[in-house]
């Protein structure tokens, strides 16, 4: 994992900075609802089933980001996963949109 991945812009990791605002602002909703997903996965991963209960709960009532990272606080480490998921994210997106951009130019 490169943490360099962490703080770089996606679009210049992909070479796509000349995208329009419009479209960059879709792809980043999108990414943002494939990242939040991955995320959610993970840490229902290391939750007991009866965590995962409560958390769903939380989600389905819309529950505040406050209250949220209360709930896990301690359960587990929200920091971790998310820098990992996000670096792990931007690495396969930009190598996978770079390998298809190569074999396009072949």
């Amino acid at each position: 994992m490169n943490p360099q991945f962490l703080t770089a812009d996606i679009f210049d990791l992909m070479g796509m900075t000349n995208l329009s605002e419009d479209k960059k602002t879709a792809l980043l909703i999108k990414m943002n609802e494939i990242l939040s997903k991955k995320i959610s996965y993970r840490i229902m991963d290391q939750l007991s089933e009866e965590d995962q209960a409560k958390f769903d709960q939380m989600i389905a009532d819309n529950a505040s980001m406050e209250k949220v990272n209360e709930f896990l606080n301690g359960k587990v480490d929200l920091d971790r996963i998310v820098v990992e998921e996000t670096t792990q994210f931007k690495e396969r997106l930009s190598g996978d949109f770079n390998a298809i951009v190569e074999a396009l130019n072949k």
